[in-house]
C-alpha cells in the first residue's frame, strides 16, 4: 500500500492522522530448520514481502486494531501483564503476545495504540508472517511510547513472546526479522543471540514456491510442531544421564563444547551409540534417566496452557530428531564456507541434503513439498528444500538469475498445472493467488518510519 492510500484509510479509520508507519519482513530460511530452539544456528533471509502497521498513540491503555484484509475482523483489548488469548487462531493473538511481553518487561505506563494493518506475505506459507506481525506490533508499541531498546533485545524479548500463541519454537523468525540486510544471508547463533553475515551470491536469486498446503497453526499442527521440540528436550535429559557432565546440558546445543562428545569419530556414531532403538517410549525415557513418567511429563511434555502433550503412537522419535539436528548443524557450518567461497553448487548440494533429513530424520516434509523440490531440482536449481516449520507452506531453491524464468515455468507447469491438478484438484484455483511463485534476493530487516 503506498503512504498517501495508508494516510487516507487511517484518518477514515480511526478519525485522526497517524504517526508512524513501521514495516516488517517475512524470511525464507536457506539452511537449519529446526535447529534454533536446540541452541544451534540457522541461515536465513528477509524478503521483500512484510507486514505493515500504521500507528498513532491513544492516551489510554487500549489498543485498537484493524486489518485491511476482511478475513480478519477488527479487535481491541487492553495493555496488561495477564492479557486474556482471543480463541485459538485468531490474528489479534500475535499482536497480543507481543504487548504482553512489552507489558512484562518495560516497566512504564505504556500507551495504547490505534493500529491498520496490511501485509503481503503468504499467510500460513511458512514465510513467518505470524512472527512479522508480532515485530511489527511491538515496534509499533515502542514507537508511540518513545522507548528505545537495543534491537537484539527486542528479538530476544518476541522470540520468548510469541509463546503466548502456543509455538515452542526457537528465536531465528523474530531475529531476521529485524536483522535481514540487503544481498546478505545472516547466520544467527543463540543464547547469546548474535549474527554474522554473508554474501549472498551476486548472480543468484532464492526462488519461493508455495506447495498450497497450508502450515497452519491450528491445534493439531501445534501438536506435530511442539512434539519435536519436546523429543529434544528428552532427548537432552537422557544424553545427561549416558554422558555425565557438570554442569548438566541444557540443550543439544551445548554439545559442541563437551569433551565426550568430541571423542566420537561423528555425529552418526554419538548418535548410534546413544540412542540405539528407532522409537522410545515414555516409560523408556524414564529408565534411562531414573525419572518416572509423570516427572518427565511435568519437566518437558507440558504445552503453554499446562497440559500434557500426548504421547506419539510411534513413540518418540529422538534418534531420527538427534541425528537430524546434529547434521543440520554440520550443514549450516559448511554453508557459510560455501557462500565464502562463491560456490552456489556445495551450497545447492546442501540445501538438498538438508530437505532429505527434514523429511526422513525430522518428519516435516509432505509429499507435496517433496514432489515439488525434486521440480526444482530437475529443472535448473543448484539445492531446494522446504523452508519454515513444515508440514506444508513453501519450498525454496538457489538458481542462477539465468535460469529463474526456466525453473519457475516448469514449476507452473509441472507442480501447479500437473501435479497439484492430480493429486489435489480442491486446490486448483488456488494457483490463482498472488504471491505463491516469486523469486527474490536478500531485502532489508524491519524499520520504523515516523511521519
Amino acid at each position: 500500500m503506498v503512504q498517501n492510500e495508508f494516510l487516507d484509510e487511517f484518518r477514515m479509520k480511526f478519525g485522526r492522522s497517524l504517526e508512524f508507519i513501521v514495516i516488517a519482513p517475512g524470511r525464507v530460511n536457506l539452511i537449519g530448520e529446526h535447529t534454533d530452539y536446540n541452541g544451534f544456528p540457522v541461515m536465513p533471509i528477509s524478503i521483500p514481502f512484510s507486514i505493515t502497521a500504521a500507528v498513532c498513540a491513544r492516551k489510554d491503555k487500549m489498543i485498537s486494531m484493524v486489518n485491511r484484509n476482511n478475513d480478519f475482523p477488527p479487535a481491541e483489548f487492553e495493555i496488561g501483564k495477564d492479557i486474556t488469548p482471543s480463541p485459538e487462531g485468531h490474528w489479534s493473538n500475535y499482536i497480543k503476545a507481543a504487548v504482553s511481553k512489552l507489558a512484562d518487561e518495560i516497566h512504564s505506563n505504556l500507551h495504547g495504540m490505534d493500529v491498520l494493518f496490511d501485509g503481503d506475505i503468504p499467510a500460513s506459507a511458512g514465510l513467518s508472517s505470524s512472527s512479522a506481525l508480532v515485530i511489527a506490533s511491538a515496534l509499533s508499541l515502542l514507537a508511540v511510547n518513545s522507548i528505545i531498546l537495543p534491537t537484539m533485545e527486542i528479538a530476544e524479548m518476541m522470540a520468548e513472546g510469541e509463546r503466548y500463541v502456543g509455538t515452542q519454537g526457537g528465536g531465528m523468525d523474530q531475529a531476521i526479522c529485524l536483522l535481514g540486510k540487503v544481498n546478505k544471508s545472516v547466520k544467527i547463533d543463540f543464547f547469546p543471540l548474535r549474527c554474522t553475515y554473508y554474501p549472498f551470491p551476486a548472480d543468484c536469486s532464492v526462488i519461493v514456491a508455495h506447495s498450497l498446503i497450508r502450515s497452519a497453526k491450528t491445534e493439531n499442527a501445534l501438536v506435530k510442531y511442539n512434539r519435536r521440540p519436546a523429543e529434544c528436550r528428552l532427548a537432552t535429559a537422557m544424553i545427561n544421564s549416558l554422558h555425565p557432565v557438570n554442569p548438566r546440558l541444557k540443550r543439544l546445543g551445548d554439545l559442541p563444547q563437551q569433551d565426550f562428545y568430541t571423542q566420537f569419530k561423528n555425529v552418526d556414531e554419538f548418535v548410534d551409540e546413544t540412542f540405539p532403538s528407532q522409537s522410545y517410549s515414555l516409560k523408556n525415557v524414564a529408565s534411562i534417566t531414573g525419572d518416572t513418567s509423570e516427572s518427565l511429563t511435568m519437566k518437558y511434555l507440558l504445552t503453554r496452557h499446562g497440559i500434557p502433550m500426548p504421547e506419539p503412537e510411534d513413540g518418540f522419535l529422538i534418534r531420527q530428531r538427534v541425528l537430524h539436528i546434529l547434521t543440520e548443524t554440520e550443514r549450516v557450518q559448511m554453508s557459510c564456507e560455501a557462500l565464502c567461497n562463491r560456490d552456489p553448487v556445495k551450497f545447492g548440494k546442501l540445501m538438498n541434503e538438508s530437505h532429505k533429513s527434514c523429511d526422513e530424520n525430522h518428519g516435516i516434509s509432505t509429499p507435496e513439498l517433496n514432489a515439488l523440490t525434486s521440480i526444482m531440482r530437475e529443472t535448473g536449481a543448484f539445492g531446494a528444500r522446504l523452508t519454515g516449520a513444515g508440514f506444508g507452506g513453501c519450498a525454496i531453491a538457489l538458481a542462477r538469475d539465468a535460469d529463474i524464468s526456466k525453473i519457475m515455468d516448469s514449476v507452473r507447469e509441472l507442480y501447479y498445472g500437473k501435479y497439484l491438478r492430480d493429486s489435489h484438484p480442491e486446490l486448483s484455483q488456488d494457483n490463482r493467488r498472488e504471491n505463491i511463485l516469486f523469486s527474490a534476493k536478500p531485502a532489508h530487516g524491519a524499520v520504523v518510519q515516523p511521519l
